[in-house]
């Protein structure tokens, strides 16, 4: 379940945080980026120091997930919203879907792409014969906080969905 968990964060953090080449870290701290070498042609030379990255680096803090500890009512709450917006999904309901979206998602989805989502659900996964939600964590990563559900379809397969939701309103919704 951890892998699963670094996993989805890991991908979160590609989709939300954006990578930085140079400022990606191994365990010790150091630039994965190899150090440059003058163009000397002495075979001792001692290699060039490592960059070090200072302490207040964006991205220092920022490449382990944390995870968060969400009441259950808060759950309940979010889990609503979610479960609208897959029976939006389920029945090809573009108007309810948009209705569980924030203003700034809303601009991001055409009619469109959701077909398109909403067709590819329904054809490959039959979502419209049924399924369960069940939360399965949230997740903190690069400053944004979302949930991860997985979705259980009454054909036995499953899908997991990460949203972000704020105001109770879904921000962001990926299928992973």
């Amino acid at each position: 379940m951890k892998l699963f968990v670094y996993l989805v964060a890991l991908m979160s953090f590609f989709v939300f945080g954006g990578v930085n080449a140079n400022a990606m870290l191994n365990s010790q701290g150091q630039s994965n980026v190899p150090a440059s070498r003058n163009n000397s042609s002495n075979q001792y030379d001692a290699p060039a120091a490592r960059p070090t990255m200072p302490s207040n680096n964006y991205y220092a803090n920022t490449n382990k997930p944390v995870k968060l500890h969400i009441s259950p009512a808060k759950i309940k709450t979010v889990k609503k919203v979610v479960s609208k917006a897959v029976n939006a999904l389920a029945k090809k309901n573009y108007t309810k879907f948009i209705k569980t979206t924030s203003s700034s998602f809303k601009k991001n989805i055409t009619k469109t792409n959701f077909d398109k989502v909403s067709n590819s659900l329904n054809n490959k996964l039959q979502l419209k014969n049924g399924y369960n939600i069940q939360y399965m964590t949230a997740l903190k990563l690069s400053g944004v906080k979302f949930y991860v559900w997985k979705l259980l379809l009454k054909s036995g397969r499953f899908i997991y969905i990460k949203t972000v939701i704020k105001n109770n309103k879904i921000n962001g919704l990926s299928f992973i």
